[in-house]
């Protein structure tokens, strides 16, 4: 999941660990489109190879053998909050009573996990199965350090159509094969105050609300701005993971299709950055630290601002901090162009290519990425399922705001860009930013982007 704050404080590493928990996106454009350019991305849910990320060389092509003898498998990942962390060592636990021969043995790792995990891989101290983040697994798979998972789940009769293109694509390389399996996820939505909606007169936002839908909308919530007791339409952030899913509604990509060449800076690039800008602009929107807020969804918790663009990980922490704040979850509105997008936030549960159990770790990746663990962990509120089998999740039924965020996923895309991913969500930020603080126009802004990762690109 993408983490982006500009300082780091106690309740920001809270925030992260929830973020990080979430994987961290029925909307009426998910039938527009069928391909997108955002790195091959199918938006039907066919994984074709992923053009940021080159196989490797020496990768292995047939499946190991079972083992019948005992076996114990390391096992690492993040730490999160205390009820997931429960969560999922009970499953864990689960696995090890369906297979008697295999004992698992759980490793979380606390502080900077891809700095700690890169210590591990060069001490050839990295667990059998671990977490995998989109930001690593280009480096990861590139240098044959991940197991090929595509033999398996060959033999396991387990797709890769099982699963929205969108979060299995960035542990997928050229050629399609696999190298993780998405453990969860959470896509963006426009959450909304009830009460100030009713306040304002306004109906909550449908399904297939459009940009100039939450323009008025914004306009309408707004009271008093620039005073000590003003309230905004919406916060937002300066940062490509919000505003990259209105370029790409719009028309635009990040990138070229084989990822060389960045392609936000056209005519689709800079109406979508003048969109974004247009609620400060108007003094409808606020960024959070404008009204004294850490973060979007403090802003939001306080009633300072009327909406905001989250993921799934703003439930819990509204429901831990702000219990009282009657919201609802639109989905992100439909662009002058017709067009839907999002953005999909998730992790996967990938193995090591020297585990000397490659079967045995098969073996727990399916069982962790299978439908009983995701369902455990939807019905726990935690994060989506990536399964595309779920969708009628009887939890959905009785939790309709998770079930918007789900509905996203026919068109959502993945807020990653390979192997320079960090430096283009800094490069884009910096952009948003400017063109926010008035210091420079979207074309300007976005111009200078360009350059910047142009420049890495070609350098990588």
């Amino acid at each position: 999941m993408k983490q982006k704050f500009a300082t780091f404080t106690p309740f920001l590493f809270i925030l992260a660990l929830l973020m990080a928990a979430c994987g961290g996106a029925s909307g009426s454009g998910s039938s527009n489109t069928t391909t997108s350019s955002n790195g091959g991305v199918n938006q039907q849910g066919i994984a074709s190879g992923n053009h940021y990320i080159s196989c490797p060389s020496n990768t292995t092509t047939t499946a190991a053998a079972p083992e019948t003898g005992p076996v114990t498998l390391t096992v690492s990942g993040w730490t999160s909050t205390p009820a997931e962390d429960a969560l999922v060592q009970q499953n864990l636990k689960n696995f090890e009573a369906l297979h008697p021969n295999i004992t698992v043995k759980w490793s979380p790792i606390t502080g900077d996990y891809p700095t700690k995990m890169r210590a591990n891989v060069a001490s050839n101290t990295v667990a059998d199965v671990f977490y995998m983040q989109p930001s690593m697994s280009s480096e990861y798979i590139s240098s044959g350090k991940l197991l090929n998972l595509s033999p398996y789940m060959a033999k396991s009769g387990v797709n890769a159509s099982d699963y929205y293109s969108a979060l299995i694509n960035p542990f997928t390389c050229t050629s399609g094969q696999v190298y993780g399996l998405p453990k969860d996820w959470n896509s963006l939505g426009v959450f909304y105050n009830k009460q100030q909606f009713k306040a304002a007169g306004l109906a909550a936002p449908t399904a297939n609300w459009t940009w100039s839908d939450l323009q008025n909308d914004a306009q309408k919530l707004t009271k008093n701005a620039g005073k000590s007791n003003a309230t905004y339409g919406i916060s937002l952030s300066a940062d490509a993971s919000r505003w990259g899913a209105f370029l790409l509604a719009n028309g635009g990509s990040v990138l070229s299709k084989d990822g060389t060449q960045s392609t936000f800076n056209n005519q689709a690039g800079v109406n979508a950055l003048n969109y974004y800008d247009s609620f400060f602009k108007n003094n409808t929107g606020i960024l959070p630290t404008t009204v004294g807020a850490s973060w979007n969804g403090d802003a939001f918790g306080k009633g300072n601002a009327a909406m905001t663009i989250e993921g799934g990980w703003l439930i819990p922490y509204l429901q831990s901090t702000y219990a009282s704040t009657q919201y609802g979850i639109a989905p992100l509105p439909v662009s002058s162009t017709g067009k839907q997008a999002d953005l999909t936030f998730t992790n996967a549960w990938s193995a090591s290519s020297s585990t000397k159990h490659a079967e045995a770790a098969w073996e727990l990746i399916k069982y962790m990425t299978g439908a009983t663990v995701q369902e455990s962990q939807l019905n726990a509120g935690f994060a989506l399922p990536t399964l595309k089998s779920l969708a009628n999740a009887s939890y959905f039924s009785t939790h309709p705001d998770f079930k918007v965020l789900f509905n996203a996923a026919p068109y959502s895309y993945a807020d990653y860009y390979g192997p320079q991913d960090a430096t283009i969500h800094t490069d884009l930020a910096n952009a948003i930013d400017a063109v926010v603080l008035n210091k420079q126009s979207a074309q300007a802004a976005l111009n200078d982007a360009a350059t910047r990762i142009n420049s890495q690109l070609q350098n990588q």
